[in-house]
């Protein structure tokens, strides 16, 4: 059975009937923030679990105020914020990675909508615990992409201004134009369909702009890739993520990934940001509620 539409007045009654302390400010955060958002979204640490195995209801643990459960969702929220910034920067190296070795591999404008440009579907590059279908994969996954391809300099309703004008301009787009147009997603995709001449050239483009003597095999590159455009969605749609699991990767993977993409000095900055958002929680946020957040992240600060 669905549940009722419930008015900030509700909802604040529905959380003391709970155990949730609230005060004057907590209607003020219900009329910026979804309620589903913040208490659905981050009442995990606080909740009373053996108590909650006698009642059909959440029971929250002794002394939860709301306050307590908006400070961790704010937390999140900085991480984010904090964590899009990096994924950002290593979007754009693995982009410009992935086109750049496809350009210099294939000289044509169009060479991307030829499917003879594309890997045949017995060498398709799969993650390691891929145990599907690859015949079915690549011919579905080729498919879409050409399509999307197709469709970005095809479809003028759709078409964006700077592809529009260089298509009347010069007749076609080449892929380095269109670059900017792709989703971290799409390139995920593009790079797996690739020939493994054009995947090797990218890792080694990817090392040499991190500056990492360690190769980078394609395999790893495309876990790179899936990976890390897993959390930047996560990030970009506003959803949670200290405690996100993309591929089977936890933040702490996550950063580990960044590593391969990214020059030291960048990381390290990332981990000193980290550091100062964590120090300036650590008065709001209860010890063991920290605990267990950076138990989900896999990480210790």
């Amino acid at each position: 059975m669905a549940k009722e539409f419930k008015t900030f007045a509700q909802l604040i009654e529905l959380l003391e009937s709970r155990g949730v302390a609230t005060d004057a400010t907590t209607v003020d955060c219900l009329r910026r923030e979804s309620y589903y958002a913040v208490i659905n979204g981050y009442k995990g640490p606080f909740l009373d679990k053996n108590a909650a195995q006698s009642s059909s209801d959440d029971v929250f643990r002794e002394d939860t105020s709301f306050k307590n459960i908006y400070d961790l969702f704010l937390f999140d929220r900085e991480l984010r914020q904090l964590t899009f910034s990096y994924l950002a920067r290593a979007e754009a190296v693995l982009k410009n990675a992935v086109v750049y070795s496809f350009c210099n591999e294939y000289r044509a404008a169009d060479a991307y909508l030829d499917r003879s440009n594309y890997v045949a579907s017995s060498d398709l590059l799969v993650p390691k615990a891929f145990r599907g279908n690859k015949g079915y994969q690549h011919s579905k996954n080729l498919a879409e992409l050409l399509k999307l391809l197709n469709d970005k300099v095809s479809n003028e309703q759709r078409m964006r201004p700077f592809v529009k004008h260089y298509l009347s301009k010069y007749g076609a787009v080449p892929l380095w134009v269109l670059q900017n147009d792709l989703t971290f997603g799409n390139i995920s995709h593009f790079y797996q369909l690739q020939k493994r001449g054009v995947q090797n050239a990218a890792c080694k483009l990817v090392s040499q702009t991190a500056n990492r003597n360690q190769r980078l095999e394609p395999v790893m590159l495309l876990r790179v890739i899936q990976v890390l455009s897993g959390f930047r969605k996560i990030c970009a749609h506003d959803e949670r993520l200290y405690c996100a699991v993309v591929r089977g990767a936890r933040f702490s993977d996550m950063y580990s990934l960044l590593c391969r993409v990214l020059p030291d000095d960048e990381t390290k900055a990332m981990l000193e940001e980290l550091g100062e958002l964590v120090g300036s929680y650590r008065g709001l946020i209860a010890q063991d509620v920290l605990y267990s957040v950076f138990k989900e992240m896999n990480i210790r600060v």
